[in-house]
């Protein structure tokens, strides 16, 4: 069995924070390219404890994303595979709303979708910033343990580090047959 997390460089909360520095302004660049009837998708993963991004993480980002975009007309498309974890900005041939509808029929009925953040990008009142869920009339995303909203588990800390990077070792382990074929 593969430990995804004994590989890979621990990050703690500023890089993060630069990460996501760098996020904002990579978002503002590619929005500037975006034409009508056309979306801007930023994806990333949730994954908890230190270990953010190895070879483990990537492969099953990179498929998930596949995954997530097949039958999708890419425009435009940067990646990144930095320490704080694998990151895409995709300008897409579609209409944000139908793009976020998609993301989250991923998100809660995919495999690895749990495990993915996909933000759809809009402009709205001079701010840019990803369409919600509750636009859609669509519930809060499931904790990857348990089926409690994951914003309440993250805040009252109910499961582990360790826990959620077992589920997470599971999952990659149960599907590596389909992450490197």
């Amino acid at each position: 069995m593969i430990d995804v997390f004994s590989e890979g460089i621990e990050q703690d909360i500023e890089h993060v924070l630069r990460n996501r520095d760098a996020r904002v302004n990579e978002q503002h660049l590619l929005f500037g390219k975006v034409k009508n009837n056309q979306s801007l998708i930023n994806a990333k993963l949730n994954i908890p404890g230190p270990i953010k991004n190895n070879f483990y993480l990537m492969e099953l980002f990179n498929r998930g994303f596949e995954q997530f975009t097949d039958g999708l007309e890419i425009i435009q498309k940067v990646t990144w595979d930095f320490s704080t974890g694998p990151e895409v900005f995709a300008i897409v041939n579609q209409a944000p709303e139908n793009i976020k509808q998609t993301a989250i029929k991923f998100e809660d009925n995919n495999e690895f979708g749990r495990l993915f953040d996909i933000d759809i990008l809009i402009y709205k009142s001079d701010v840019l910033r990803p369409l919600s869920r509750s636009e859609f009339k669509e519930p809060e995303r499931k904790c990857l343990i348990c089926d409690k909203p994951a914003k309440v588990c993250a805040r009252s800390r109910t499961h582990s580090v360790a826990e959620m990077q077992q589920y997470i070792n599971k999952l990659i382990n149960n599907n590596l047959e389909l992450l490197w074929n």
